[in-house]
């Protein structure tokens, strides 16, 4: 067993030698940002720092040159990168160190725009105990699931955070308390929190630029906040200023419709117009519409075989989500996770008179199925409609109504008449009434008790105007004349994580542009807006830049 591992180290250790050598995109990147962003790489003892996560993310190292010497160079602070979890065990530390003494990958693309140091998440023996003692007081005082999602430590709410954390890395649907996994995922949580408890404590930190406001990437976000230190979620497409008001990244959907009244007109129905051309677009099968992630459409051509039952009775359609894939993104939502909220729809199959049926998106990730198949074991009542079944279809047949917790699939019914019921306050169609918004529990479970009694009527127009807010309105342009053509040039939204990236950004790069991008920079860090967007460049969405963006 030792000589399997021992063999099993000193192949990593090969393999990390083999990749000793950086990439000619790369190379090119970094020898770029050192001749445009000199530096002194300031460390003197108490001067004021500004810190990056470090992570592999390419395409987000564009922004974080520029982010990194706006925040740190003018006013000489010095820029410090650190890990994104912590190293517990001799293998990943030594790999750690190796990756920063040879310079390689993202340690010299970092280095490149100003890092002095790359902070290892490492606790003293004093902090692991500290540790220890407030998990023990933390977990006396947990008795329920909504407990964990509502916790504060030290008076910052981190509960969203450790609860999404534990799913996604366990891959459970669902939190059981007793579990020895659930202890575990815990205590690293809260070492974590007083890591940078500790951290923030004795340096003196002046913004922190993360990846996600999510799991435990969001933690250091979350204590920044409490003690008023300005926070940025940046990459190559979207820069988000987070507060106290706004902890969460893509939440600005809460301001569209008073976004979209100040437009002029014209823009206003050009706007409206394009919406529901890319909303039919979808409808025709078209994959990637403004989802460029997505690789299968749920709007393909019919099947043959009846999938519904020929009845009078209300035919309801639950739209699943990913289980382990942060069900906190933009907020709390009715149920901590939705394992709770399926189990709460399958006890109202018992007490309704519905056809009930269930369906996945066609991209679901592994485990997904099995743990739809054991709810439709438990709630017999619920009928799984295969992942490839065409919306048109579902629709067709004779489908009622729609639940969803905050899907796109709240749009896209809509846009064809048909009632969608969300499960969260929280969720991204709130700000218009063409989504039913129950606002409890209890209010949610009236609305679905009584169905057959429901009357809703749809504003198109509403529909439209959100689409056109959501997808088309706010730019993904801040650094690339065209981001979305540039990753289609790549092969694919997944290719801007390879440094193939770098060779699109060198290319298209000009003074002219780069002294553009940092006066717009400067203009949004002092203006504190939420999110950065046109108006930080000195220009204003007009019917041309719709224009522009039809394809």
């Amino acid at each position: 067993m030792v000589i399997v591992m021992f063999v099993e180290v000193l192949n990593k250790i090969f393999n990390e030698l083999r990749r000793i050598k950086n990439s000619s995109s790369l190379n090119r990147f970094i020898k770029h940002n050192k001749k445009i962003f000199p530096h002194n790489k300031l460390k003197e003892q108490g001067k004021p720092i500004v810190l990056f996560e470090l992570n592999s993310m390419h395409s987000a190292h564009i922004a974080y040159s520029y982010m990194s010497n706006i925040l740190a160079l003018d006013n000489k602070f010095q820029i410090k990168a650190y890990t994104k979890y912590a190293h517990n065990n001799w293998l990943q530390k030594i790999l750690f160190n190796f990756r920063k003494f040879t310079g390689q990958n993202e340690f010299g693309v970092y280095s490149s725009f100003g890092v002095n140091e790359f902070i290892e998440i490492n606790l003293s023996r004093a902090q692991k105990n500290k540790a220890k003692n407030m998990f023990l007081d933390v977990v006396s005082h947990l008795k329920n699931k909504r407990d964990i999602e509502e916790l504060t430590i030290n008076n910052v709410w981190v509960g969203d955070l450790i609860y999404d954390k534990f799913l996604m890395t366990y891959k459970k649907p669902t939190i059981n308390l007793e579990s020895a996994e659930f202890n575990r995922s815990l205590l690293e949580s809260i070492e974590f929190i007083i890591f940078w408890e500790d951290y923030l404590n004795k340096n003196d930190v002046r913004a922190i630029n993360i990846s996600h406001c999510s799991y435990n990437m969001g933690i250091p976000m979350r204590i920044a906040v409490h003690r008023n230190i300005p926070v940025y979620q940046s990459n190559a497409t979207h820069i988000y200023r987070l507060s106290s008001n706004n902890l969460f990244a893509y939440n600005d959907y809460l301001d569209f419709r008073e976004q979209f009244s100040s437009l002029p007109a014209e823009v206003k129905n050009a706007g409206v117009a394009e919406a529901q051309r890319r909303i039919n677009r979808r409808f025709e099968g078209e994959v990637g519409v403004d989802m460029s992630y997505s690789t299968k459409s749920a709007w393909g051509a019919k099947h043959n075989v009846k999938l519904l039952k020929s009845s009078d009775r209300k035919k309801i359609l639950i739209a699943t989500h990913c289980f382990f894939d942060s069900p906190h993104s933009y907020g709390n939502n009715l149920f901590p996770d939705f394992y709770e909220w399926l189990d709460f729809l399958g006890k109202i199959t018992e007490e309704t008179n519905y056809d009930w049926y269930i369906k996945t998106h066609p991209d679901y990730l592994d485990g997904t199925m099995e743990i739809i198949n054991s709810f439709i074991e438990k709630y017999p009542k619920i009928n799984l409609l295969p992942a490839n079944t065409s919306h048109h279809q579902i629709i067709a047949e004779g489908i009622s109504a729609v639940l969803t917790v905050y899907g796109t699939i709240g749009f896209e019914y809509a846009a064809l008449g048909i009632p969608v019921i969300n499960c969260s306050q929280c969720n991204p169609h709130i700000a218009y009434d063409f989504n039913i918004h129950p606002k409890n529990v209890e209010d949610y479970r009236r609305i679905l008790i009584n169905l057959d009694q429901l009357e809703f009527t749809i504003d198109m127009q509403e529909v439209y105007e959100y689409y056109f807010m959501r997808y088309i309105y706010n730019t993904l342009n801040l650094f690339f004349y065209n981001f979305e053509k540039t990753t289609e040039e790549l092969g694919g939204e997944m290719e801007q994580f390879t440094p193939s990236i770098y060779d699109k950004w060198l290319d298209e790069w000009s003074p002219e542009h780069h002294h553009s991008i940092i006066s717009a920079l400067q203009l949004y860090i002092q203006s504190n807006d939420f999110r950065m967007d046109y108006s930080h460049f000195g220009r204003q969405f007009t019917v041309d830049l719709i224009e522009r963006k039809i394809s």
